[in-house]
């Protein structure tokens, strides 16, 4: 099996404060880490971890910043097919301590889409993963792939065409739990009937990653809720990147949806009791000895897995 991604890569610049961050706040300086973030890049990494074949297409800069995203690719075994931009994208995460929650300051750099994706290439993969930052990629996608070849999507939590147009093509309609709460409907009695509608326009079961909720799954009529595992989160930056890639594994595997979304919730928690994106995704070891000791009913300590 051979996994395509496309998607935006990032360097992370993470500090981390007391409490809740504040409006307008200015980061400058606060100590700071570099981490490699990127919403399919994770996920790449994540399945390469498990074994299986990937390559990322993605756009970089030609900087240093790009030489980490470079080397750590190269590193997890990941095949990277760079389209080069004048710098990388760069973002500033603020990471509250008590909580592990996080707010993204986004960067100000641009990068030109990736397109003009040949049929022969996109033949060459199975499972395909693609991030709502690549709208011309994923129209290309959509007319090239084969017909067996199976659609991931991360809409973030983006509501537009585009990423409506995700939802409805994908094979595995996964999205976060912000697109259907109040802040986007209105009230808490809308939930069920924007998830009655984004149903009837995918005709698909959908995945929503809910956070410290865990995640559920909706069928058009009913929807089951599957926990979370109880951890102390450090940091929750790419939790539901990480979720996307964990849940290609079970695809590709050939389990059943909800094997595949608890599987998911596993490797997604361990990811949070670490701080970062990239830096933070567990190993396959970790991964399995954890997943074999929670099907197994035993005890399991998440506050350091290491």
């Amino acid at each position: 099996m051979r996994v395509l991604g496309i998607g935006e890569s990032v360097i992370d610049t993470v500090c981390r404060i007391d409490g809740e961050v504040p409006k307008n706040f200015d980061p400058k300086g606060l100590h700071s880490e570099k981490h490699v973030g990127g919403p399919v890049l994770t996920a790449m990494i994540v399945l390469a971890r498990l074994g299986i074949e990937c390559t990322y297409l993605t756009s970089i800069g030609q900087d240093e910043d790009a030489n980490l995203i470079q080397n750590l690719m190269k590193h997890e075994n990941v095949r990277l097919l760079p389209k080069y931009q004048h710098k990388t994208k760069v973002n500033t995460m603020v990471i509250n301590k008590q909580t592990g929650q996080r707010v993204k300051l986004r960067g100000s750099i641009k990068h030109e889409s990736i397109k003009n994706i040949s049929r022969n290439f996109i033949h060459q993969f199975n499972l395909i993963i693609i991030d709502r930052h690549e709208p011309p990629a994923f129209y290309e996608i959509l007319k090239k792939k084969k017909a067996s070849t199976k659609i991931i999507i991360d809409p973030s939590t983006e509501i537009s065409k585009f990423t409506l147009d995700m939802i409805k093509h994908a094979d595995y309609p996964i999205i976060p739990i912000e697109t259907v709460t109040p802040a986007y409907t209105g009230s808490l009695e809308d939930i069920d009937h924007v998830l009655k509608r984004l149903y009837e326009w995918t005709s698909k079961p959908l995945i929503v990653t809910a956070g410290d909720m865990g995640s559920f799954i909706y069928n058009g009529e009913t929807t089951e809720l599957l926990p979370p595992l109880s951890v102390k989160a450090i940091d929750t930056t790419g939790a539901g990147d990480i979720y996307r890639g964990a849940f290609a594994y079970g695809v590709i595997q050939g389990w059943d949806m909800k094997k595949t979304a608890r599987f998911s919730n596993i490797v997604a928690a361990l990811q949070c009791t670490r701080l970062g994106n990239a830096a933070a995704i567990p190993t396959k070891k970790e991964i399995m000895q954890y997943h074999d000791k929670v099907l197994k009913g035993k005890h399991v300590n998440f506050v350091n897995y290491e």
